[in-house]
């Protein structure tokens, strides 16, 4: 009998435990039962027309087990087998890479049927491609039996769930390969969910048919995949939550009327897009045409906020129990689906390839416990990185494809993005629709030429589209691309003042206003400019007077979660009528899908696109005229002082830290725009200001824009082609989806996850630790063993923070490295503030208010990369 699984016996020891054919047994039948629930548009492009080449193509995943370097990995295999000291010295020579032995075996045995292909997708089920056809190994020692067997296992798998695929992968989805890599997404998934103890003993094998019974109950346990809709008339899906309205509006009606395919809504901020993307979603998912929804936001913030409002629509619309999923990097301390994954092998040595059968497990278990379950649940919401991680060479990219397989997807705030993530957006458009997925796009601030780059990415050409705004664009395959042009009575006067503003003009305006019961608020560019306004603040103003607060990214996460509970509780939909003003400071975290009420807003100059999002939040919500304390809706943006015959140079150091975040000339252009403007009418001026930053100017404009126009038109065919190659997949290295950026945004400044603790104390008998966070909270660590509660504990206090604000001699303890990414590091919080990293101290403080602050950022901070957002919230 040949292994795929250890166990220990009842003496602790590691012996051979179900066999490969048994294990492959298990696999075929998960991913029969995988297929089974998939919608028809999405089982049309794996191979087979009933899900029987699917499942014995998975089955076979692990044929390449049988292979003497693999199974002499069992020492006490080889002793009844008679192999000792021979397979000792022939094990030196013979390959352990599993998955490419698998290939191999594939290769031949589809070599005359035209579908070697398919069996790329069986040798990557590790995470890793191994290329479009590979050789094999050259010292591959069997003697003849290794390849015997297998095709003796073989055959039997193949007598039990049917034959081989005897077409190819689709010409029509290359160079994507969308059906090949959905094939090889849905291998993985059965094979972990076939590796689940829970359902499948490691010590024995299971009659074929309690093996498929026992796969249907798998699936059931992690709620796969669950989750019909019902139809129900809008005000019952929609009661309770914190809607426009109870009653459609007229871009909820028109958005309704769409067909399944690419739908974007180009529409005003806060007219209830949520509800009408959600409303659509509801129309498809309850005629059958999708099963489920992946709601993607561009941060942390935006998405856990949506992902309250996706609950209670689901609470008032399914038709059967299903799971919602947040899915971002800190997901998971909220929420545990922790599939029973044991480690059926605690001593193995890494395979060729770097698989480590340990790693492997907490891996798979990852996917069910965390984050990433999100996009396997059928209902989720998240971070628009962990679907772009299907598009680039991370490792398991293809599982997250085949997770999102037929889905309803809906990609909020699309503006939001540069080109080199918008270019990955564009790609993952295209596959999300050639996957049976149905795309809504949503955006406030949408340019006509954007908006015709996403259509061309999905291979649709606009002809004709009008101007007007709002506008619903559709686009199905096989009819053009249509248009629908809503009216919209929801017409906004902003008072506007654009132009050089002082600090200090602007902090005697923000008191007096909050002091005279005003809500108001502070948008500034980067972290640092934003600490230094609330610290200008507080010394002025009175404790008790009006409430003061600051929002950005560099708090910790648990402190941050504490402030956003206490701002939105405080500026929201049910703010208080009557009472004292209050005035917030923040970072661009509050300018997109954020509902919160001000009366007055001032803000940094920035893009026109992001200028409009944070005039968003002005007189959000209608209340009656004696509920605010202001007479209208004002936004003031601060214009810094521009001469049209400065060098580069000159305009560069005028924009200040501005400049760092967005592109100099896209401000140049902006605050062209804006300057000497003394109202907005939303939405009519949307769509004009918009086409006047972003068009071609048509006309000569100074040497120095010229300079910074030549600038961003490089880097952006820069950008454009570091996404491109991003997307190489094959013959490719593939990242971890924890590594720094994941491929899915733009690289700028290194940033380093710091944990704060009060207090580290180690325990006697090498018993753990026992760590105090800022707050008070005390918590067990083990530095030899994970633990979901101390990992738990250490992420609530973790932050992001500045590579360069953290000394290069700091270690990493064991139970830091245990329970947080691979470069997460853990300072001391002094008496006064101070950070201090093991027996190093560096010029770098916390403060339960201001958060993470350099000392003197000023003198210490290096020379930042060219647009680099300060306050960069992508998801790991």
């Amino acid at each position: 009998m040949f292994w795929a699984k250890t166990h220990r016996d009842a003496r602790n020891q590691e012996v051979p435990g179900i066999s490969v054919f048994d294990h492959c047994v298990n696999v075929g039948w998960v991913a029969q039962a995988l297929f089974e629930k998939l919608p028809s548009r999405v089982r049309t492009l794996l191979p087979g027309e009933n899900g029987r080449s699917t499942a014995v193509l998975a089955a076979l995943h692990d044929i390449g087990k049988i292979t003497l370097g693999f199974q002499i990995k069992c020492p006490a295999w080889s002793v009844p087998n008679e192999l000792g000291e021979r397979a000792k010295r022939e094990a030196i020579l013979s390959i352990c890479d599993h998955a490419l032995v698998s290939q191999v075996f594939l290769q031949d045995q589809l070599s005359g049927l035209g579908a070697q292909l398919w069996a790329a997708a069986i040798g990557a089920h590790h995470g890793r491609p191994k290329g479009r056809k590979v050789k094999r190994p050259e010292f591959e020692a069997c003697d003849g039996w290794a390849e015997a067997s297998r095709k003796a296992v073989a055959q039997k798998l193949i007598n039990l769930f049917g034959s081989l695929p005897k077409q190819p992968p689709s010409p029509r989805f290359a160079p994507a390969h969308s059906d090949l890599w959905l094939l090889a997404g849905l291998v993985t998934v059965a094979d972990w969910i076939g590796s689940n103890e829970a359902f499948f003993p490691v010590d024995r094998g299971l009659p074929s048919e309690e093996s498929r019974q026992r796969a249907e109950q798998a699936l059931a346990a992690i709620g796969w995949p669950g989750g019909e809709l019902r139809m129900t008339s809008f005000t019952e899906a929609f009661t309770g939550l914190d809607s426009p309205s109870f009653q459609p509006n007229s871009i909820q009606e028109a958005v309704a009327k769409a067909a399944p395919g690419l739908v974007i809504v180009e529409a005003p901020m806060g007219c209830g897009k949520t509800e009408a993307a959600l409303r659509l979603a509801q129309h498809w998912i309850s005629a059958g045409d999708h099963q489920g929804i992946y709601f993607a936001l561009p941060t942390q913030v935006t998405s856990n906020r949506i992902h309250r409002r996706v609950a209670e629509f689901l609470n008032h619309t399914l038709a059967n129990p299903a799971h919602l999923r947040l899915a971002h990097g800190h997901s998971w301390l909220e929420h545990d689906s922790n599939l029973a994954l044991g480690s059926s092998r605690t001593r193995f040595d890494p395979d060729e390839d770097g698989d480590n059968p340990v790693a492997d497990l907490r891996e798979a278990r990852s996917w069910f416990r965390s984050s990433k379950h999100a996009l396997l649940a059928p209902y989720g919401v998240g971070t628009i990185d962990q679907a772009l991680q299907g598009m680039v060479t991370v490792k398991h990219f293809f599982v997250r494809r085949f997770a999102l397989a037929g889905k309803v997807v809906i990609l909020d705030e699309i503006h939001s993005y540069d080109l080199y993530t918008g270019t990955l957006v564009g790609a993952l458009v295209r596959e999300l629709l050639s996957l049976g997925c149905s795309v809504i796009v949503l955006s406030a601030t949408l340019t006509t030429k954007r908006r015709q780059e996403l259509l061309a990415a999905a291979g649709y050409e606009e002809n004709n589209a009008p101007e007007s705004y709002p506008l619903i664009t559709s686009a199905t395959r096989g009819f053009p691309v249509q248009h629908l042009q809503p009216d919209w009575s929801g017409n906004k006067r902003i008072v506007l003042r654009s132009k050089l503003l002082s600090e200090p003009a602007v902090i005697d305006e923000l008191i007096r206003r909050a002091e005279s019961g005003e809500h108001v608020l502070w948008i500034r560019n980067t972290v640092i400019e934003a600490q230094e306004s609330f610290a200008a603040l507080r010394s002025q103003i009175a404790e008790g007077e009006v409430a003061l607060g600051l929002l950005h990214s560099r708090f910790p996460f648990a402190r941050r979660h504490e402030l956003e509970g206490q701002w939105l509780n405080r500026l929201g939909r049910h703010r208080a009528p009557t009472g004292p003003g209050s005035i917030l400071i923040a970072t661009q975290v509050v300018e997109q899908s954020v509902d919160i009420d001000l009366d007055f807003i001032v803000s940094d100059l920035a893009p026109t696109d992001m200028l409009f999002q944070r005039m968003g939040r002005l007189w959000r919500h209608d209340r009656p005229v004696e509920h605010r304390a202001a007479e209208q809706p004002e936004f003031w943006v601060r214009l810094p002082e521009l001469d049209l015959d400065a060098d580069a140079d000159e305009l560069k150091s005028a924009l200040g830290r501005s400049a760092r975040v967005y592109a100099p000339y896209v401000l140049l252009r902006s605050a062209a725009v804006w300057r000497g403007r003394t109202e907005i009418r939303l939405p009519n001026d949307i769509r004009p200001l918009l086409e006047a930053t972003y068009s071609d100017p048509g006309e000569t404009e100074p040497p120095a824009w010229e300079t910074f126009r030549s600038e961003l038109e490089a880097e952006k065919r820069k950008l454009q082609a570091n996404a491109e190659a991003a997307m190489s997949v094959f013959g490719m290295p593939m990242l971890n989806p924890e590594d720094d950026g994941a491929l899915t945004r733009r690289k700028g400044p290194p940033t380093v996850p710091l944990v704060i603790l009060r207090s580290i104390v180690q325990r006697p008998a090498g018993l753990g630790w026992v760590l105090t966070a800022p707050d008070g909270t005390i918590a067990n660590v083990s530095g030899f063993e994970w633990s979901l509660d101390a990992a738990r504990f250490l992420h609530r206090w973790l932050v992001r923070i500045p590579k360069w604000q953290v000394p290069s001699v700091t270690d990493r303890p064991k139970w830091l490295a245990e329970h947080t990414s691979h470069d997460a590091v853990a300072a001391l919080l002094e008496e006064d503030g101070r950070l201090r990293f093991g027996d190093h101290a560096a010029a770098v403080s916390y403060h339960g208010d201001f958060g993470v602050f350099a000392d003197n950022p000023a003198r210490t901070r290096p020379e930042p990369e060219p647009w680099s957002d300060d306050d960069d919230e992508f998801d790991l």
